[in-house]
Order: C-alpha cells, then sequence, then structure tokens
C-alpha cells in the first residue's frame, strides 16, 4: 500500500466526489425548521441561547420541545450564517468536508484493528462511498451525525494512542480521548457512547481477555 498520506487523501477525495452534486442542493424537510426558522442562528440573539434551547431553537424547559441538545451543531449553524446567510452552499460544502474527515477517521479506526492496510483502505472507501450516509451529508441537519462521528472517532483513537503509551506518558491523549467524547456528545446525544467503545477497547484489546477461553477453562474443573 501507499503511504498513509496518500491513502488517507484517496479516501478524502473520493468523497469530495461522490458528493460535490449536493452543494447545488437547497434547504429540504428539518432543515427548514433547523436553519430558515431557527432564531439561534441570527447575529441578533445572544449565542449562549443554543445552550438553553434545543436542536431547532426551542427552550429546553418547554412542553413542546424536542429535548434534542446539540449546542455545538447549532454552533456551526450559526457560523454559516455570520458567513453567508441562507445560502445553502455553504451548509453543504461544511458536511462534505465533515464527511470526508470521517471517512479518513474511519479509515486510522480500521487500522487499529485489522493488521491489513488494504483490507482497512477497502473497509474506509466502502464507508465513504456507501449510500447509506446519503441523508446525514446531503441533508443539512445531518451535520449532527458528521460532526460527532469526526470527534466520536477521534476519541477512540486518542484513546487507543493512551493505552500504547507508557503510564506517566498517555495522560494527555486520555485528557484529549475525554474532551472529544464531550464535544461529540454536545454535536449529537449518542456521542456519549464511545465511552462504551473504549471501555470494551480496554478490556478486549490492551488488557487482552479472552471470554471464551476463560469459560471453558472454568468448565473443565
Amino acid at each position: 500500500m501507499a503511504s498513509s498520506v496518500a491513502v488517507s487523501s484517496i479516501i478524502f477525495f473520493t468523497c469530495l466526489a461522490c458528493y460535490y452534486n449536493s452543494l447545488y442542493c437547497d434547504f429540504v424537510f428539518d432543515d427548514i425548521s433547523a436553519i430558515k426558522d431557527n432564531r439561534d442562528l441570527k447575529p441578533q440573539t445572544p449565542v449562549w441561547n443554543i445552550f438553553y434551547n434545543d436542536f431547532w431553537g426551542t427552550p429546553m424547559h418547554k412542553e413542546q420541545s424536542h429535548k434534542s441538545y446539540r449546542p455545538l451543531t447549532v454552533l456551526t449553524f450559526r457560523w454559516n450564517y455570520m458567513i453567508h446567510q441562507l445560502e445553502p452552499m455553504g451548509y453543504h460544502l461544511v458536511n462534505i468536508l465533515l464527511h470526508a474527515i470521517t471517512s479518513v477517521l474511519y479509515y486510522r479506526v480500521c487500522h487499529t484493528i485489522m493488521a491489513s492496510e488494504f483490507t482497512s483502505f477497502m473497509a474506509a472507501m466502502l464507508f465513504a462511498i456507501h449510500p447509506i450516509h446519503t441523508e446525514a451529508v446531503t441533508g443539512v441537519v445531518g451535520r449532527a451525525e458528521t460532526l460527532s462521528s469526526v470527534f466520536y472517532l477521534s476519541a477512540y483513537l486518542l484513546y487507543t494512542e493512551a493505552t500504547k503509551r507508557k503510564k506517566y506518558s498517555g495522560w494527555k491523549p486520555l485528557t484529549l480521548s475525554v474532551v472529544c467524547l464531550c464535544v461529540a456528545m454536545l454535536c449529537k446525544e449518542q456521542g456519549i457512547t464511545i465511552a462504551g467503545v473504549c471501555a470494551l477497547y480496554e478490556v478486549f484489546v490492551a488488557q487482552k481477555v479472552k471470554l471464551v477461553h476463560k469459560y471453558f477453562d472454568n468448565a473443565l474443573y
């Protein structure tokens, strides 16, 4: 396989090639409520409001609130609005770039599990082009998934890096992993599940615990 940088570049530009036509899409479905009708994106609204309101701009304490707490995703929408108002192309461009970054990170995640670099590359390419991601990438509100995924996978990679270092030298990547976990959770609620993934990695990969072997060993006595 070529160098890691070359492989990552192939994956990145494959994502751009697959989704470039979404740059010319308009806001559709939930984009209307989350972008056009969301007052939290407007500059006259205090930026701190995004930390008190749900994803759609409704105060969390109200009964009609959706209770979806994703302030950092809304913050990126607000930055988009600050730069180009309600021009859809800028919003779609950010989504495409986030999917490309996620795909590259996914390649690195696969490489921590699979011995073959080629297998990791093929898995990442399948992830990059699979049509199941179409809604998350082409729908602007899908940014909650892609943005959370960037920090989700980063948290995992940083945790694996921490486990490979000596006892007192792994605190930096471990701290960054916790930060990424918190950011992923504030982009979309499901980001919290990376804590469980890291726990499983610690048990079955870092500590090499093999439950099946232990079960059968105990069954013999």
